[in-house]
């Protein structure tokens, strides 16, 4: 599968009924955007969010900003009519709601490719997103991940998740442990992204800091929220602390030396370092990269 070539540690959701909305998003230092035809729009709002999504796609937005909608579920009976309105240039991919099974996104892709072919976009032009949000959906996460080129990332939705168990929904979510971690090994294993689920509280940021990290912790590349005074904090999570750099910067540079002296072990700050800590610091350095980027359009 094909990796992000995108940053993604926030996506803001914006609703596609609210063109005030979508056009203060264009402002915000999210890395993307959301524009929302499903939960964020009531059923008799469903065609004028349409409208509202398509118009803005050719308005067009800044380069910096990846842009998404997410559609309504396969099974909505409603997916047709808003990929007819929003595949078209300047939309960089599609979220796709509670996918339960790989021959979802496998019916989405086929869909997005006549998509494509309708607005003259190049096959693969539109990247697809399946938010996994049920108890099917964990247990078929792999399948999912790893079933089409197209996907980008996978999404975790704990609010539709806890819903569908009927498991009670907690601040400190340790409810969700498991069925995270399953989806962001799921992820891996595909070698894309797993991208966590809101965290609804807005006005709650030591909440959301303790969760952003939690998803952090638990292999997560970034998070999606509902308000924008959640971008700081979730950027803050997501990025590597200047102490984690210097550190990864210490590991790599005497992992290296120690190797070309003949030796794979080599004691950095009193703990041993080896292949597989050497790997995570470089990881480190590298998301420490990527996180400022050079001004310039998110690829295509």
């Amino acid at each position: 599968m094909a990796a992000s070539p995108w940053v993604l540690r926030s996506l803001l959701f914006v609703p596609g009924s609210r063109s005030a909305m979508i056009a203060k998003a264009r402002g915000l230092p999210a890395d993307a955007l959301i524009l929302d035809l499903e939960d964020g729009v009531g059923p008799e709002e469903k065609d004028r969010a349409r409208r509202t999504v398509a118009d803005a796609l050719a308005e067009g937005f800044p380069a910096r900003l990846v842009v998404f909608v997410r559609v309504n579920a396969l099974e909505s009976g409603l997916l047709d009519a808003d990929l007819r309105e929003v595949v078209r240039p300047g939309v960089h991919g599609v979220c796709l709601p509670k996918c339960a099974a790989p021959a979802t996104a496998l019916a989405v892709d086929a869909r997005l490719r006549a998509a494509e072919d309708r607005a003259g976009l190049p096959r693969g032009h539109v990247r697809l997103l399946p938010m996994i949000e049920t108890a099917r959906g964990v247990v078929n996460g792999a399948a999912i991940a790893g079933v089409s080129g197209r996907i980008c990332a996978v999404g975790f939705g704990a609010e539709d998740f806890t819903a569908d168990v009927r498991m009670p929904r907690t601040r400190e979510g340790t409810e969700l442990v498991w069925a995270r971690s399953a989806v962001s090994v799921a992820a891996h294993a595909a070698g894309i992204d797993p991208i966590d689920g809101i965290f609804a509280d807005f006005r709650d940021d030591a909440g959301l800091r303790a969760d952003a990290l939690e998803a952090r912790r638990l292999g997560y590349a970034g998070k999606m929220l509902i308000h924008p005074s959640q971008i700081a904090p979730i950027h803050a999570a997501f990025t590597p602390t200047v102490e984690e750099v210097e550190h990864a910067g210490r590991v790599v540079a005497a992992f290296q030396n120690a190797r070309g002296a003949g030796s794979g072990i080599v004691v950095v700050d009193g703990a041993m370092v080896d292949r597989p800590v050497f790997l995570r610091a470089e990881r480190v350095l590298a998301a420490s990269r990527a996180a400022s980027p050079p001004t310039g359009s998110p690829p295509l």
